[in-house]
């Protein structure tokens, strides 16, 4: 059995390497016998490699430099540990010292790299079946669903870097159809330096994984999003949208047919005056910049009428 891990990346305290961060890592290749075919693992190593690298590039802002390194191994073992290691860009005002954002950085790395491997192993070589955002999210992620029904959610930002990095994507499916050629390969596994499993993939997932469809996320969507709204301008007239200011934007909205009936009732509406309401904003995906732009916004429920305070009356 051959091993090396890969989790998030804990730092280690040496002196000896000052001004970058490392965590050791391991992979495990499963078997049968203690060895594996050199060409097995070269390959896949070069192609972890890659993923690595890619998602780095991904993920930094100042262009930190990432490399792998495979420490001896015990006398008489088949376990290879490696070492991811990052470094500061060149000419970089980086302190000298071990700081909460780097061992964060390097922390994300590896937490990135797994997520994207569970994603890979996932989708299972095919296109999700539905991607949707969730409301408030404190922790950025998205609910996926695959080809055959399942459901999990993943980090956005991991979701957004498979999908639109051709090279990372390659590098995966390279990997498993090297490890799909070796029959003594059993099964793939990332560890951390405690042993503790990041990803676990067994061999009858390989040939599956040897391919990633190309896709894109849906050109449009509608979300639905409840807030307060302060009227601009309005207009009585049901084809014609309302002025609010929402969020601290500018935005035009169409009011729903059922809010002419309140009107009609006799309520009033003023300039100034807020709505707490229940909207659906249409949103288009812009590929240049891989997000999601609000196009049209429609009230679709009025939950409270907030009217303006009146102005107290002056006197000399």
């Amino acid at each position: 059995m051959l091993g090396l891990n890969n989790k998030p990346l804990t730092y280690m305290n040496d002196l000896s390497v000052i001004n970058n961060e490392m965590e050791e890592l391991r992979i495990m290749f499963d078997g049968h016998t203690h060895q594996i075919e050199a060409n097995t693992f070269i390959n896949s190593l070069l192609h972890f490699t890659s993923i690595v690298q890619e998602t780095n590039r991904e993920i930094t802002a100042d262009k930190k430099r990432v490399e792998i390194k495979i420490k001896a191994t015990p006398k008489g073992s088949f376990l290879v540990d490696l070492a991811i290691a990052t470094y500061p860009a060149v000419n970089s005002a980086t302190a000298l010292v071990f700081s909460k954002d780097a061992v964060s950085h390097v922390t994300n790395l590896v937490k990135t790299v797994s997520g994207l491997y569970n994603l890979h192993k996932f989708l299972d070589g095919k296109k999700p079946k539905d991607v949707s955002t969730i409301e408030n999210s404190v922790d950025n992620s998205i609910k996926i669903e695959n080809n055959t029904g399942d459901v999990t959610y993943f980090d956005n930002r991991t979701f957004n870097i498979y999908q639109g990095n051709k090279t990372i994507r390659q590098a995966m499916t390279s990997e498993f159809a090297t490890l799909e050629s070796d029959a003594n390969v059993t099964g793939f596994e990332l560890l951390d330096k405690d042993d503790s499993q990041l990803v676990t993939i067994p061999r009858d997932k390989f040939a599956a994984l040897t391919t990633a469809e190309t896709f894109k996320s849906p050109q449009e969507k509608e979300i639905p999003k409840t807030g307060f709204l302060s009227i601009v301008t309005l207009s009585f007239e049901q084809k014609k949208k309302w002025d609010f200011i929402y969020e601290g934007n500018p935005i035009t909205a169409k009011m729903s047919d059922d809010f002419y009936q309140t009107i009609d009732r006799g309520e009033k509406f003023a300039k100034g005056d807020q709505l707490e309401a229940e909207l659906k904003i249409r949103q288009e995906f812009d590929e240049s910049l891989n997000a999601y732009i609000n196009k049209s916004y429609q009230i679709v429920k009025i939950i409270q009428h907030i009217p303006k305070p009146e102005q107290s009356a002056l006197f000399k």
